[in-house]
């Protein structure tokens, strides 16, 4: 359909309250150009297609109005009301969004990627599907989503300190805050604050986005080393609640003294036999993550808590566990470390080891129980099976001379119902790089 233009510098007679009166019309398609657009009222009309070229658009009114595909090329919008409007791909991009209404509109799938935001209200909205990439958040003001439906929406990179959304829709919701704000931020505390807020408002069941968001902000103080009394006891009092509490990320920033208290209880116990409580466990399976290296150092004290975690009642914990444990022996060579002797049994191949390859040695929880040896790959390659990897044979020794053929699943490793009623493989030693064992012998 052919588009048609608009001057918007024309006489027409205003209503009482000095607007253009555009109401109930059908205007699909047009094009409106002009410097500014003021004063205009779209009530209830059909504006499907149509595109606003101009500078500025103020004191415009489009409640009810039909915006399917509207394009605003725009400078700024300001104090324009788009309360129950309604329609899908509105192309707000790059504009200057001022004192703008858009209560209870419907605008799914719609753009507001690089917008200014000041002072504007989203309560109650159908967002379904809408980008807000880069977007500018910028007023003092709280940005308010209040019982808006915001499905699927993508808040990507947003500078955005002051925000509502309470009782939101959130399902696939994403949002990541830009924090180049925090430099040279003379109100700093309050700045921590609000974000602290906004964070809290989202609803109960948005948790694992909201301990994300708390992560994201507390990692980024520790590497600006910005650490302030005020906005660390607010955290504790908003963060000190599940999910937030159990990170550790967190509880080590806002009780820092902690991270001395767990180093100085590793060490005293690198040797010794530890009964861990569920909140150790956390915190040790994280800090392990963050830093594998640690693993080596403190190999006895990591043999324990794997054991004691993958036999826990949490199943986070359990979960958690399970993961390290698989990242631990994981490896990218793959060596075909046995060979059968005379005495069929199994020894080291020294000559197909490398230097990157792992040996595990694993035992049982159970005195005289069966013990395993194998390489960090083919240890993988059973714990993760595929066509290409999946090996049949596993060899444990349950004596000298002895072979029992067993599927190693996490299963048989770790359930108390498999083998004796007992795990197989609950726990098992350091990993001997495979120079030495070449080197040394075994």
């Amino acid at each position: 359909m052919k588009k048609i233009e608009c001057a918007c510098n024309f006489l027409m007679d205003k209503d009482a309250q000095g607007y253009i009166d555009l109401s109930d019309l059908d205007l699909t398609s047009c094009h409106f150009k002009g410097d500014v657009i003021s004063k205009v009222s779209f009530l209830s009309s059909n504006l499907q297609h149509v595109t606003f070229e101009c500078k500025e658009i103020g004191d415009c009114n489009f409640t009810t109005a039909i915006v399917d595909n509207v394009i605003f090329r725009c400078r700024r919008l300001h104090n324009v009301i788009f309360i129950k409007a309604s329609g899908e791909c509105v192309d707000f991009s790059k504009n200057i969004l001022d004192t703008v209404d858009f209560s209870q509109s419907q605008l799914g799938h719609s753009n507001f990627r690089e917008c200014q935001i000041r002072n504007s209200n989203f309560d109650n909205c159908y967002l379904y599907a809408s980008h807000f990439t880069r977007a500018e958040f910028l007023s003092a003001k709280e940005i308010s989503f209040i019982k808006s439906n915001l499905t699927a929406v993508m808040f990507d990179y947003v500078r955005m300190s002051t925000g509502n959304f309470k009782d939101c829709i959130t399902e696939q919701l994403e949002l990541t805050i830009d924090y180049s704000d925090i430099f040279w931020n003379e109100d700093l505390d309050g700045y921590i604050n609000n974000i602290i807020k906004m964070i809290d408002t989202l609803p109960d069941n948005a948790m694992i986005l909201k301990s994300v968001l708390a992560v994201k902000l507390v990692m980024q103080l520790k590497i600006l080393n910005i650490v302030n009394k005020n906005f660390i006891e607010n955290m504790k009092k908003t963060f000190s609640h599940c999910p937030y509490i159990k990170d550790p990320i967190i509880r080590s920033y806002i009780h820092s003294g902690e991270d001395n208290k767990f180093d100085d209880f590793m060490r005293q116990h690198r040797f010794s036999k530890v009964d861990f409580d569920t909140q150790q466990m956390i915190h040790f399976i994280n800090r392990f993550n963050m830093n594998k290296g640690l693993i080596d150092k403190n190999n006895n004290f990591f043999i324990q808590l794997i054991d004691q975690a993958l036999r826990s009642t949490d199943d986070m914990i359990k979960a958690n566990a399970w993961y390290l444990y698989k990242e631990w022996i994981r490896s990218d060579d793959v060596s075909p470390i046995f060979i059968e002797t005379e005495e069929k049994l199994r020894t080291f191949n020294t000559n197909k080891l490398t230097r990157n390859d792992n040996i595990f040695i694993l035992f049982s929880s159970v005195d005289d129980g069966p013990v395993m040896v194998v390489s960090s790959q083919r240890l993988h390659d059973m714990l993760n099976p595929t066509k290409d990897t999946n090996w049949n044979s596993t060899y444990i020794y349950k004596s000298r001379h002895e072979m029992l053929p067993v599927n190693l699943t996490q299963e048989t490793l770790f359930s108390s119902k498999s083998q004796d009623k007992h795990a197989l493989f609950p726990i098992f030693t350091a990993s001997w790089r495979a120079h030495r064992i070449m080197n040394k012998g075994v």
